[in-house]
């Protein structure tokens, strides 16, 4: 199995209800850990793009960006593979967001494999039970 297809069972399985989830926000929060957030979520026939990121209070901040990873995701629901189409990464410097070319791809799917495995063991998820919410200033449960 090649790399897109295991990042697609990985949030299939973070995000069972993905193809029906409306457009907004919706955040996993989990005790003693960051929240994780979805959200500019679009719904094609055959695909479905969106944001994933961590999103950091003005107490944590510290210097860093809002949002850290941040990830702009397709997922396409025909072939069954996901890939990432561009973000910026974990204390990366850069001002704007990543262009992809063939190695930086590479980078970032495989950072999203360990990243998706990471969000999952930890207990995140997006089903059904969770509704969408607006973003709200303060998302640390750590502080």
């Amino acid at each position: 199995m090649d790399l897109y297809e295991q990042n697609y069972l990985l949030m299939r399985l973070l995000a069972p209800e993905l193809k029906r989830m409306g457009p907004g926000t919706h955040v996993s929060r989990l005790p003693g850990a960051m929240s994780l957030e979805l959200s500019e979520l679009e719904h094609s026939r055959y695909t479905s793009t969106f944001r994933l990121t961590y999103r950091f209070s003005e107490r944590t901040l510290r210097g860093r960006r809002e949002r850290e990873p941040d990830l702009a995701i397709r997922l396409y629901h025909d072939a069954r593979s996901c890939e990432v189409m561009s973000g910026l990464m974990p204390e990366e410097r850069m001002v704007s967001r990543r262009t992809r070319d063939l190695e930086e791809g590479r980078h970032l799917n495989r950072f999203l494999k360990k990243w998706l495995s990471y969000c999952l063991r930890q207990g995140h998820g997006f089903g059904k039970q969770l509704e969408p919410v607006e973003p709200a200033v303060d998302y640390c449960t750590q502080c």
